[in-house]
């Protein structure tokens, strides 16, 4: 078995974004996250606005094994979550 590491702050970021700017139209791309010594991206992973939620498509490349690679869809659905409430 393998493993591999992903950080959500990208994801939280972006939708944070989408909230500021009103962003409504469907499959708005909102963030792209490179590949880098940080992560475990084997290739570019887009963020976008989809039906509703904040939707994070991954493919990540898994460490401490010959190969392997897994393939994930991130959703993030409770925008409440990531913008503080009025006061």
């Amino acid at each position: 078995m393998g493993t591999a590491h992903l950080s959500l702050q990208p994801l939280v970021a972006a939708a944070r974004l989408r909230t500021i700017l009103g962003v409504a139209s469907e499959g708005t791309t909102l963030r792209k996250v490179i590949p880098s010594k940080d992560n475990c991206l084997a290739i570019d992973s887009s963020i976008s606005w989809v039906n509703g939620e904040v939707v994070q498509d991954v493919w990540l490349r898994l460490c401490d094994v010959e190969s392997g690679d897994i393939e994930l869809k991130i959703k993030l659905s409770d925008l409440s979550c990531v913008v503080p409430a009025s006061t």
